[in-house]
């Protein structure tokens, strides 16, 4: 039984990776047993030096697709063996160019032969595998350069995460949770203020009866957060006391809460919905601007209502 082969799409990362390691154990037996000092994995670097002569570490770390790190473990190992030599750009101190030593050029004599025996096998190898291989690893590589496999996975998580949060509106065994959730945002980030306290107080008069909303996320049976909307006048209304529990942070929350609020906007009949946010605020500026929102100039009526102050954004609901 091969467990790799089973799981499918799931391991096709160890599949590679195991590919990898059965290729480059044959390549450094045949190292040995043709009593050549070399590894199979230095192959890439030695050959860029061998073609460009003097490369720094960034431009060779970028020619290989390789990180900064590992172009420079790669160049220490193949140094302290005598292959390769650097030196400091003599234009820019701070960049350190490399160079095959003069026993690497010396070895390229040993090694070229040998290298056109493992291009002719591996070119048998694909031939007996019947497809294009490496034409396919390139489509791989160009669709994971336009998109990562980090942000497909992320993307679907999110996803997962999305559909499993609930939005329930304001009811009144809701009021202490509003005011605990915000209670533990501020608290963690700033102060809490008098006009915070008026409001969290009393959530019904000041928001639900001049004609504003709150709402509240549940996830897996538990209330993590919250979020409400404050109606100036028929046309604008305010995203405020946006709070999320710390252990549902990341799981996509903040994010149902602020679409259900822009949707009741629009319901409402709102032309724009404005905002006060902190740049120290990362997350939920990245997720503002996710949403469409944008920083409003100074020349605006609007001003921050705390003394903790706050960036204004707005998002024009009249835009499809």
């Amino acid at each position: 039984m091969d467990l790799l082969r089973q799981l499918g799409p799931l391991a096709v990362a160890s599949r590679l990776r195991r590919l990898t390691e059965w290729l480059y154990k044959d390549g450094a037996r045949i190292y040995r047993e043709q009593s050549l000092d070399f590894e199979p994995r230095w192959f890439p670097l030695f050959y860029l030096l061998k073609e460009s002569g003097e490369i720094s570490v960034t431009r060779a770390a970028r020619a290989l697709g390789l990180t900064h790190p590992a172009v420079n473990q790669i160049a220490g190992e193949m140094s302290k063996r005598g292959l390769l030599e650097s030196a400091s750009d003599k234009k820019d101190k701070r960049k350190r160019l490399l160079r095959l030593s003069q026993k690497g050029r010396k070895a390229l004599s040993v090694l070229e032969p040998v290298w056109k025996d493992f291009n002719a096998a591996a070119g048998q190898l694909l031939s007996e595998a019947g497809t294009d291989f490496l034409a396919t690893v390139g489509r791989i590589e160009d669709a994971l350069k336009e998109k990562g496999m980090y942000e497909r996975v992320t993307q679907r998580i999110k996803k997962r995460h999305l559909k499993k949060v609930e939005i329930l509106n304001y009811q009144p065994q809701f009021k202490k949770y509003f005011k605990s959730l915000n209670y533990e945002w501020l608290k963690e980030y700033f102060e809490v203020e008098k006009k915070d306290v008026e409001i969290l107080s009393r959530p019904y008069e000041k928001i639900i009866k001049p004609g504003g909303f709150i709402l509240f996320a549940r996830l897996e049976g538990k209330i993590v957060g919250t979020v409400a909307l404050i109606k100036h006048n028929q046309e604008i209304y305010e995203l405020t006391k946006m709070a999320v529990t710390g252990d549902a942070r990341g799981k996509e929350a903040g994010r149902k809460l602020a679409l259900a609020a822009i949707r009741k906007a629009r319901e409402a009949g709102a032309e724009k919905i404005v905002l006060f946010t902190n740049l120290k605020l990362n997350a939920a500026y990245n997720l503002y601007r996710s949403l469409g929102f944008i920083e409003m100039s100074e020349k605006q009526p609007w001003a921050a209502p705390y003394l903790r102050g706050g960036l204004p954004m707005s998002l024009d609901l009249k835009k499809k």
